[in-house]
């Protein structure tokens, strides 16, 4: 039997990030995954490489010097060779833009800083293989999963569904917003069965009349 190919093989990667120490570390991550890295300093260099280098995805910084993250996005989706390009953006937790925002700009998922280059990878390889958590679940995709939040005293606060998950944490969407800095409990109703995490929310979002939860699993 053959080896497994990378999860990245092949793909045409464009990181963007005026950090060359941030470049150095994701380049490596994805390079070893087997993606074909190219790299940006800026957001008008990110504008010729994009249409250049024809990448299969973007991870964009938001917080750049000049041209914004925002700014490149406007121009990405303005450009027919580039409008329909997967974005994911890296972002902080003083900086994270309005879920309402994102979905506009059609940004595929967010990265948030200080991340971890596993949850990187799996990021970009779950986005090009299709996955779209911030614009909705794709068609042959299971239903969202169900979450319930409870406080320390296990008195439930919210119900809602989960966005995005990974092993650092999750987005969820609620129909009341949370306090940021506070510790819940959360329980994820999957189709594999209820999974219980301790949790604490690091940002809140508001889209419409929903409230989207940035989390962070506690160890």
């Amino acid at each position: 039997m053959s080896a497994a190919a990378p999860p990245l093989a092949s793909r045409r990667i464009l990181v963007v990030d005026d950090q060359a120490s941030i470049r150095s570390v994701l380049r490596a991550a994805l390079a070893e995954a087997g993606a074909q890295v190219i790299e940006a300093e800026s957001g008008e260099a990110a504008l010729r490489a994009a249409r250049g280098e024809t990448p299969d995805l973007i991870l964009l910084d938001l917080a750049m010097p000049g041209m914004n993250g925002w700014q490149v996005l406007e121009t990405l989706r303005a450009a027919p060779e580039t409008a329909a390009v997967p974005v994911i953006l890296q972002t902080s937790s003083g900086d994270f833009p309005s879920y309402e925002q994102a979905r506009r700009h059609s940004v595929a998922a967010f990265i948030s800083k200080p991340f971890r280059l596993a949850d990187v990878v799996e990021t970009c390889r779950r986005t090009l293989g299709g996955a779209r958590p911030l614009l909705g679940r794709l068609q042959d995709e299971p239903p969202p999963a169900s979450v319930q939040v409870r406080d320390a005293q296990g008195r439930l606060l919210a119900v809602g569904t989960l966005v995005d998950a990974d092993a650092g944490g999750a987005q969820i969407e609620l129909d009341s917003a949370l306090a940021q800095g506070q510790h819940i409990a959360l329980t994820v109703l999957g189709a594999s069965g209820p999974e219980r995490h301790e949790a604490e929310v690091r940002w809140v979002s508001q889209a419409d009349r929903r409230f989207v939860h940035g989390l962070r699993f506690r160890k």
